[in-house]
């Protein structure tokens, strides 16, 4: 007992020292760091301003209850505690909370400690995702917030290539939606799935040079992700992106058969279960298998891969 009041009382001592070498005040001892995801505790708005004050100009904000990422901080001014955030596409500066001690937002739970640079991300862009299934509201779609985490973080390796769509205004089908689609077959029953559209939204063209991009970019976020082409789930379905967080605690058994089933993704298939018992392969770009996949115990198990 007297162990662990030791480290406690070392914990918040290394806090302080954090708090103070920042200059923050010492009442509200910051929680983010550079890296992280986290997100909007209240349930009104957080502004985003384009510098860490609150004469600075209102460049967007963040709802209650959503995600987004953290880039840089803490600075502190006008009795605030500002952090760097990327959210939406706007990068600018937030407040962490008040020096009367109240605390507006709050990092995901689940998270590896990374540095200010960011050194958690690998040179290909993995990352492991937060362990934080709190439910989020997106459009019309539920996701939780470690799904969404991926999906944003596939947003900005898709965008770091010059990529233009939306991944949220995307979203055609989120999780949580037992059997509201039947050709989905459970698949979206549990968290985890999403399906995306790629239609311009302004003439309902298919953007097929966007297309493996976004395949590409949510692979390499922690998806098992795949082109549904027209009428392929059954006439005249209609062309999306499907898509399945690898290692989600709350995907559906059907969800899961998807990624390491006998039809899986890490299988080298296409998702898909076959009439006929025969495995169909996956034709929508390489894999991608980061190292906090392999952690999870999810490998590559195509023929000759699995030892």
């Amino acid at each position: 007992m007297k162990q662990v009041l030791l480290l406690c009382l070392i914990m918040l001592n290394i806090t302080a020292i954090h708090a103070q070498e920042s200059g923050c005040p010492a009442g509200l001892p910051p929680r983010l760091s550079a890296g992280l995801w986290a997100r909007v505790l209240h349930d009104s708005a957080n502004n985003i301003r384009r510098e860490p004050t609150t004469r600075a100009e209102r460049i967007g904000s963040i709802p209650g209850g959503d995600i987004f990422r953290v880039l840089d901080g803490p600075r502190c001014a006008d009795g605030y505690v500002w952090w760097q955030v990327s959210y939406g596409g706007v990068t600018g500066w937030t407040a962490e909370g008040s020096t009367s001690g109240d605390y507006w937002l709050e990092p995901l739970a689940g998270q590896p400690v990374t540095s200010a640079s960011g050194a958690a991300l690998d040179p290909k862009g993995c990352q492991k995702p937060p362990d934080d299934y709190t439910r989020v509201q997106v459009g019309a779609a539920t996701l939780n917030a470690r799904t969404l985490a991926m999906l944003d973080h596939a947003q900005a390796l898709y965008q770091a290539e010059g990529g233009t769509v939306d991944f949220r205004l995307a979203i055609m089908q989120g999780s949580y939606n037992p059997g509201a689609v039947s050709a989905s077959f459970g698949t979206h029953d549990g968290g985890g799935a999403i399906d995306l559209s790629v239609r311009s939204r302004r003439d309902w063209s298919v953007l097929s040079a966007d297309v493996w991009p976004m395949i590409r970019a949510l692979r390499v976020a922690g998806f098992a992700a795949w082109l549904r082409d027209t009428g392929e789930l059954y006439p005249g379905s209609p062309i999306h992106i499907h898509a399945v967080a690898i290692g989600d605690a709350e995907l559906s058994e059907a969800a899961r058969g998807q990624i390491d089933g006998p039809f899986g993704y890490l299988r080298g298939y296409n998702g898909l279960p076959q009439d006929d018992g025969i495995p169909q392969p996956d034709t929508s770009g390489e894999m991608v298998i980061c190292a906090w996949m392999v952690e999870m115990g999810f490998n590559d198990l195509r023929e000759g891969n699995n030892p």
